[in-house]
């Protein structure tokens, strides 16, 4: 188990990679940037992502070229991490692998309805290939949901997605396939972490994965009773309902306000209070966003866990990333910083 290697290898490890992580003052400069060529120059002169931009001209770089690089440099850190992890134990790997392996299947899944599935092979990084346990190729020869199952039938998304096998040449029902596939992958992290882990780290493995199930499902009920008008029962038919950190009665009086206002008030009345109440929400996804990052930071600055700074570390590079992109974005339609800045997740709520 990764409570029984050395603590120093990796804590030392996760500290030395955050300590080149973003800082506020870079997220200002880039913002400031008024192209994705001049956010790319940003990026390969004055931060740790020189180093996988080194071979990029950054006055031709695509958006989505500077994305996937991006995103790449995620992957190459967790790879060199859990080395560290130690070769009997698999818990980083499997669990990361699985969420890879669920965004191929909604991929293709999206790509089957839109009537485009000979896209999918190209939106597949290579480098991941060698880690999936998928069989691409088969995957990317689907052209139906019949033949997707197929592809998928010596894995466990196959039980997973059987029951939904659309009627009447209709398309897969993507929210409900998204549903089922990431309830799935919520109770095999938190069943693995039952199995290899005990004590503090356990707990706070748990409250990590648990809790970002629990934020997923406040932002779906408060963008379907606000936006959509959906009733309880078809908000119900789209919550994963796992256990974590926030009580569950606060879960359950979300799911019965009757709007979307409501939901906010419950959340600003309650102990997170302070990343709902009025001075500091602006989006939903802000203000859960919030909530997971300074978890994650406060794991990552005080727990002597390995694993639960390996895990915090991920979560922190993810919200980096999804900040970065959202800059990108906003840099291709020439968005102000002003506009950008509420977009952008960070902690201090």
């Amino acid at each position: 188990m990764l409570e029984s290697l050395s603590s120093t290898a990796i804590l030392t490890k996760v500290k030395a990679m955050s300590g080149h992580m973003l800082t506020n003052e870079d997220y200002e400069q880039l913002m400031h940037r008024d192209s994705v060529a001049a956010c790319a120059a940003y990026l390969k002169s004055q931060t740790s992502y020189a180093q996988v931009l080194q071979d990029v001209q950054e006055t031709q770089i695509h958006r989505g070229t500077l994305e996937a690089l991006l995103q790449k440099t995620l992957f190459e850190q967790f790879v060199r991490l859990q080395r560290y992890a130690g070769k009997n134990n698999r818990f980083f790997r499997d669990s990361y692998v699985a969420r890879l392996e669920i965004r191929c299947i909604s991929v293709c899944i999206r790509l089957l309805n839109s009537g485009s599935p000979e896209e999918f092979i190209r939106t597949i990084p290579g480098y991941i290939l060698p880690y999936l346990t998928l069989d691409i190729s088969a995957l990317s020869s689907a052209r139906d949901y019949r033949s997707l199952l197929e592809a998928l039938r010596r894995t466990p998304y196959y039980r997973v997605l059987e029951p939904f096998y659309p009627k009447n040449g209709e398309n897969a029902p993507l929210p409900l396939l998204e549903h089922a596939l990431y309830s799935y992958y919520y109770r095999y992290v938190c069943q693995l972490i039952e199995r290899q882990f005990h004590s503090s780290t356990k707990k706070e493995l748990l409250n990590i994965f648990t809790i970002q199930a629990q934020l997923q499902d406040i932002g779906a009920v408060f963008r379907l009773k606000s936006f959509f008008g959906s009733s309880k029962e078809e908000i119900r038919q789209l919550l994963l309902n796992i256990e974590g950190p926030l009580p569950r009665r606060l879960m359950r009086a979300i799911l019965d306000a009757p709007n979307g206002d409501e939901v906010i008030s419950l959340l600003a009345a309650s102990r997170y209070g302070r990343y709902f109440d009025e001075a500091h929400f602006i989006y939903i996804e802000n203000s859960t966003g919030a909530i997971r990052h300074n978890l994650a930071r406060r794991y990552l600055t005080f727990s002597q866990n390995p694993a639960t700074a390996f895990a915090a570390f991920i979560v922190l590079r993810e919200i980096e990333i999804e900040n970065l992109m959202a800059i990108i974005e906003g840099a291709r339609y020439q968005l102000p910083p002003s506009k950008l800045r509420p977009l952008l997740i960070r902690g201090g709520a």
